[in-house]
């Protein structure tokens, strides 16, 4: 079955004398890699007719063998065509910081802004200071290579540079509690060192190989064995000794912090036997850039991992976030983004309606079934309907007599057991002349040798609550007279 894809894009990772190329499929959840291609090519100069119209042949064969030309197409350039910049401004906040940043950048680049073409990244450090990471380019070097692009009738949605792609690719892999990574780039003409500091790129260089023996064993033109060892000792001392050069260079990295994670990115052949020695010669933890979890582990015999993972990079940037969003085009050469394709609409708006018909039907079974069951229970119970009607009414009936009982013990409560309380609360020695019980009070009038101790006794009972003297006790030869009012507990 012919799979289906949202959008289909083309990462083109153009160096200076070699292309890759890596064609992606885009699915809801997963990128697919459709295929891949590495090929040499003579020096782009913008002088070499036959240089160019290889470069064109070879891309423009890709294009037809996979029957496609992409929506999405990114591109990087050479990195030793780009000029990297990195520095810190102090700022109150983001919106500031992006209106002062282009004055920033004119210190930066001499030559000015007018003629180049740039870009940049900015991150918030601890307080108030922001870390741009920015590059530029020459606006006639860039825009020969987009001619060569418009000439394949493709328009590019980003152009930027490998330091960027690959970046993205490391912080996806790199460990949270890493300090400082890097990052190498190893090419057929140039090696590039990317020091990354708490996801932060701080630091880039990019050199040019000496040895022109290295793009030959990059294609895997030499097989002898010696000879690729050999290659890779003194590729690997020459990474070491850059290495510790980028650490001495970047002012963001203390003397005491050391790199504590290797990431490598192309190599070719060469890629397995550096890995190896140098993580042997730093005893630095040393690994190739892996494919990121956004994309399908199935890949085509085409794709190469030696030779295309910046590729792969650029061709997914636009399926996911990513950590680097940079675009050295400018807004003016921007293309449009595309409108949705009608056949892929109409197809998964077909697919949801076919989905909403199915789901309203199972629905309108559910619910007639439920309801059905609802009737034949509604029947068993019409019967019992009746009765317990009759039932609901005797209830009602006795109720009200009950509440009426109830007002009236309310209003009149027993007196005898009202009585049997008050005398078992009274001491001996006192007696009563009139007792009273109306509308749930009680008043009582005697003697009582200590009429002043009575109250807390009537208040210990149950029965009586909030007692006390009605007027002024009085005494006499009998005794102390008095009035004592309480009012009777509602429960009772």
């Amino acid at each position: 079955m012919k799979s289906v894809f949202l959008e289909k894009s083309l990462g083109l990772d153009i160096r200076e004398d070699s292309i890759s190329l890596t064609l992606i499929g885009r699915k809801l959840r997963l990128a697919e890699v459709l295929a891949g291609e590495f090929i040499d090519l003579k020096l782009l100069t913008g002088k070499d007719e036959k240089a160019e119209k290889h470069f064109l042949d070879q891309v423009n064969r890709f294009l037809v063998e996979q029957n496609t030309w992409p929506e999405s197409v990114i591109v990087s350039l050479p990195r030793s065509l780009v000029m990297f910049k990195t520095f810190e401004l102090p700022a109150p906040d983001m919106k500031a910081v992006e209106s002062m940043v282009e004055f920033e950048l004119e210190r930066h680049f001499s030559s000015g802004l007018d003629d180049l073409y740039y870009t940049y990244q900015l991150n918030q450090k601890s307080g108030n200071i922001f870390h741009i990471a920015s590059a530029a380019i020459k606006k006639e070097t860039a825009n020969y290579y987009l001619e060569l692009i418009k000439k394949l009738n493709l328009k590019p949605t980003v152009l930027d540079i490998s330091t960027f792609a690959n970046s993205n690719l490391a912080l996806l892999q790199e460990s949270k509690n890493s300090a400082v990574t890097a990052l190498i780039d190893i090419s057929p003409r140039a090696l590039e060192i990317v020091l990354i500091k708490k996801g932060i790129l701080e630091f880039s260089r990019n050199r040019t190989w000496e040895n022109t023996d290295i793009k030959d064993i990059y294609l895997g033109k030499h097989k002898s064995s010696d000879r690729l060892n050999n290659v890779s000792e003194s590729t690997t001392k020459l990474i070491i000794s850059e290495l510790e050069q980028a650490l001495s260079s970047c002012r963001n990295i203390e003397a005491n912090e050391s790199i504590e994670h290797i990431f490598i990115s192309g190599g070719g052949t060469l890629a397995p036997r550096v890995i190896k020695q140098l993580e042997k010669e730093t005893q630095v933890s040393t690994q190739f850039i892996s494919i990121p979890d956004s994309v399908s582990p199935v890949l085509p015999e085409s794709f190469s991992s030696y030779h295309m993972m910046t590729a792969l990079s650029l061709a997914i940037r636009d399926s996911r976030k990513t950590n680097f969003e940079t675009n050295l085009l400018p807004q003016n050469l921007r293309p449009k983004r595309r409108k949705a394709n009608p056949k892929t609409s109409l197809a998964l708006a077909a697919i949801l309606v076919l989905c909403l018909v199915g789901w309203i039907g199972n629905q309108i079974h559910y619910n007639n079934k439920t309801l059905a069951s609802l009737n034949g229970q509604l029947e068993e119970i019409k019967g019992e309907v009746s009765n317990l009607e009759k039932i609901d009414l005797e209830y009602i009936s006795i109720q009200q007599y009950v509440d009426i009982l109830n007002a009236i013990n309310k209003q009149h409560p027993p007196k005898l057991p009202l009585l049997g309380r008050l005398s078992q609360s009274l001491p001996k020695d006192t007696w009563l002349t009139n007792i009273k019980f109306h509308k749930g009070e009680m008043e009582i009038k005697g003697f009582s040798p200590t009429a002043s101790k009575l109250i807390p006794l009537i208040e210990k009972s149950p029965s009586f609550k909030k007692a006390g003297f009605v007027g002024t006790i009085i005494r006499e030869s009998t005794g102390e007279k008095f009035t004592i009012r309480a009012k009777l507990e509602s429960s009772l």
